[in-house]
């Protein structure tokens, strides 16, 4: 079953909208995944950062070109095109930062669809939030929370970013991450989806967990594989 296609019909009904996406554990993953769809279709298609991303010398997003400033604004994608922007980090050449709030602000304005990652959880599968994130753009229309799979059962202080307790995370501890100010939902806005990532590897002890939990009915979950564009299970769809 197509992961970003069924995603892309919940969240962007009219092939429109800014997409904030946070969590841990494939954000960047997403990001080119549904970048590329969405220009597959014929939308004209931003992939940023509120935050900080991986340079796009490191990564490869999919994108037909690349901006580093300003000047995008004066050459905002075109029909079917996928466009990467963010602007070079000063200290660390591995990382590109945000663009100033109002420039994609007005970016969303001449384009379809803009794709964001919102946070950052240094490649862990899971991240436990702070005040300062996610950093979710006002212009955000939709929320993609994500999370690995591949840290239940691990010890949380070394598979979630900003935990410090010593706790095995299973069912209990994902309850409290599901439910808690800071964890998994924090900042979700506009229509909402959380993508468990990583279930091409999962046993059915694992599906039945996240069945279990307790979601707000408003949000959309996908057991999926985000490398695979395949959902495994649809745990559940907002109405």
């Amino acid at each position: 079953m197509e992961l970003y296609g069924r995603v892309a019909e919940r969240l962007l009904p009219e092939n429109r909208g800014f997409i904030s996406v946070t969590g841990g554990g494939g954000k960047t993953t997403f990001l080119s995944g549904m970048g590329r769809y969405l220009a597959s279709r014929g939308l004209r298609v931003i992939i940023t950062t509120t935050t900080k991303v991986a340079s796009p010398y490191l990564h490869d997003y999919g994108a037909d070109r690349t901006e580093e400033d300003e000047s995008v604004l004066s050459s905002p994608p075109s029909q079917g095109e996928l466009v990467f922007y963010a602007e070079h980090h000063t200290l660390d050449m591995k990382k590109w930062v945000a663009p100033r709030e109002e420039v994609l602000s007005a970016l969303y304005n001449l384009s379809d669809a803009v794709i964001a990652e919102a946070d950052g959880s240094r490649g862990l599968p899971l991240k436990i939030h702070t005040e300062r994130d996610p950093v979710i753009n006002p212009s955000t229309t939709a929320t993609v929370a994500v999370m690995g799979l591949w840290g239940i059962g691990e010890k949380a202080c070394f598979a979630s970013f900003g935990e410090e307790r010593d706790v095995v995370i299973d069912k209990e501890y994902l309850d409290w991450y599901v439910n808690d100010g800071e964890g998994l939902l924090k900042g979700m806005t506009g229509k909402c989806a959380v993508i468990f990532n990583g279930a091409d590897n999962c046993s059915a002890e694992v599906f039945r967990m996240l069945r279990s939990l307790d979601y707000p009915q408003n949000i959309s979950v996908y057991a999926a594989s985000l490398r695979e564009d395949r959902i495994y299970e649809v745990i559940r769809e907002s109405c």
